[in-house]
């Protein structure tokens, strides 16, 4: 049966690697205020570690920030650390952060 299992499952478009679906959490940065939501169901590759979302997943995430992330809808809040990269970098570009193209400042999952 597993043989079964592997023949189905959906390979990655990263690493080609299979995919299996999973619950995962992602971080929105918006205005400086980060936004960590939980729960959202993806094909997640455990080789290379991407995640994808389908369509339904995507317009929840959009209207979830379109609505400006309503305080109704909170679950929990945490204390969240920041931490600057720049001590660890081995070539510092000296290119300010406003001045950075909107992907360098991309938010990151977790």
């Amino acid at each position: 049966m597993s043989d079964q299992t592997n023949s189905l499952a959906v390979p990655c478009p990263r690493c080609e690697r299979p995919m299996r679906a999973g619950l995962v959490k992602t971080t929105l940065v918006v205005q400086d205020q980060i936004y960590i939501v939980e729960d959202i169901q993806a094909m997640v590759c455990d080789e290379c570690v991407e995640q994808f979302y389908d369509e339904d997943t995507t317009d929840a995430l959009r209207r979830l920030s379109q609505d400006g992330f309503p305080s109704a809808e909170i679950v929990r809040e945490i204390l969240v650390p920041v931490y600057s990269i720049t001590p660890r970098m081995k070539r510092y570009t000296g290119i300010p952060v406003e001045e950075q193209p909107e992907t360098a400042q991309a938010e990151s999952s977790i």
